[in-house]
């Protein structure tokens, strides 16, 4: 997927190392004559150039800088050699993570919110494509709008699986899609509505005071995978900088099938939502890390 970028070379920096010319997925550079140049159109904004270049002589217009200026932490721009950070302690903080179901009231600074954007974007997109999205809803009024908007797509949803006929009619065409929300998730729903109409008790978002919208825009080659590793990326950071998070996914259930939840929320007709993060200040703490069931694993071998 071409894209409209180009490095830019300062001759008089650049000393002919090449060290920028492998690094390149689309071959777009080489040394000639003692000067990297640029040999062909295909760049993709990836900044490996940018990043390898010892004397700091290749330079993308594209990339500001607005991702690296983090508020609330500060963060080296020297690169970690692979093997050079502890992966006992990244293990740790992967551990430690987990879905929070009890917030305090204490507001989540925009500062911090946005600097959970810029940690996201850190993550790998497919051709470099980068279309992530973020809709920030940065307080507990923003939060219950879009709660009420998820809310009022489940009474409806509830209000045709509660039609016998209209079951029916799913069984005998073999669209079981409603059979089973109407056996796994019809009661559970009904209560939390009730009890979210009746005493504004919030099963949703568990009272979380901010929420991250992920979604990606039209062009991205994989649009799913790279707003779920951009997700990853904010639930890690935000442990790090003692918020917890849940992932709703009522919420992106919700968002996908009723449009007019995300124009409530000012996300544009042609952006999908992936994933939707509830986050705060914890009011959880735990006593050790957790643990997970054995996976399947497979060695394929010749």
């Amino acid at each position: 997927m071409n894209k409209p970028f180009t490095p830019n070379i300062d001759p008089k920096r650049c000393s002919g190392c090449g060290v920028c010319v492998p690094v390149c997925p689309e071959k777009a550079l080489a040394v000639d004559r003692g000067t990297a140049r640029i040999v062909n159109a295909d760049c993709i904004g990836c900044g490996h150039c940018e990043a390898a270049c010892p004397e700091g002589a290749v330079s993308l217009g594209v990339l500001d800088g607005w991702a690296e200026a983090f508020e609330s932490f500060s963060c080296p721009e020297t690169w970690l050699m692979p093997g050079s950070c502890d992966p006992g302690e990244l293990v740790r903080l992967m551990r430690s993570r987990r879905s929070v179901r009890n917030y305090a009231k204490k507001q989540v600074p925009r500062r911090m919110l946005e600097d959970l954007v810029r940690v996201g974007v850190t993550a790998p997109s497919g051709t470099n494509s980068q279309k992530w999205t973020f809709s920030i809803f940065p307080d507990r009024k923003a939060v219950l709008a879009l709660g009420e908007g998820v809310a009022g797509f489940f009474r409806r949803l509830n209000r045709t699986a509660e039609n016998a006929f209209i079951r029916f009619l799913c069984r005998i065409t073999g669209k079981n899609e409603l059979l089973w929300y109407y056996g796994e998730y019809y009661e559970s729903v009904k209560k939390a509505l009730k009890e979210w109409d009746e005493a504004g008790v919030d099963r949703l978002f568990h009272g979380a005071p901010a929420v991250i919208a992920v979604g990606a825009a039209p062009g991205a080659s994989c649009p799913s995978e790279d707003a779920l590793l951009a997700s990853q990326n904010i639930l890690l950071a935000a442990h790090a900088m003692g918020l917890g998070t849940c992932l709703i996914g009522y919420a992106v259930e919700a968002m996908r099938h009723d449009r007019r939840i995300a124009r409530l929320a000012g996300i544009p007709e042609d952006e999908t939502v992936y994933a939707v993060i509830a986050l705060g200040y914890p009011k959880e703490r735990y006593a050790r890390t957790g643990r997970r069931r054995r996976p399947v694993m497979r060695y394929f071998e010749i």
